[in-house]
């Protein structure tokens, strides 16, 4: 995020963008996912509840799965597992 902050800011230095304009679109586009799309799910292992700050911007509407496995014990189980609750879920897009 930090990064993309940095290009937009250097983009408007050098006048080839209107501060003003700047919109989410410009901003994603300065990201390291930029032309990616968004994951729908993220898994997190090891049993921690929290994300680290990984992809903060392009999670906003993921679903997330933690799991007490940990990383080196992840197999095909857990990761259809996650899968399955996935299509289980109603997804919401931020809405209530």
């Amino acid at each position: 995020i930090l990064r993309a902050v940095r290009q937009l800011g250097k983009m408007c230095h050098r006048g080839m963008l209107n501060p003003a304009d700047i919109d989410s679109g410009d901003f994603e586009k300065c990201l390291y996912t930029a032309g990616m799309p968004n994951p729908d799910l993220v898994i997190r292992t090891s049993g921690e509840i929290r994300i680290s700050n990984f992809l903060l911007w392009q999670m906003a509407y993921s679903e997330l799965c933690f799991l007490d496995t940990l990383w080196p014990d992840f197999n095909e189980l857990h990761l259809y597992g996650a899968i399955a609750d996935f299509h289980r879920r109603q997804r919401r897009f931020g809405g209530i």
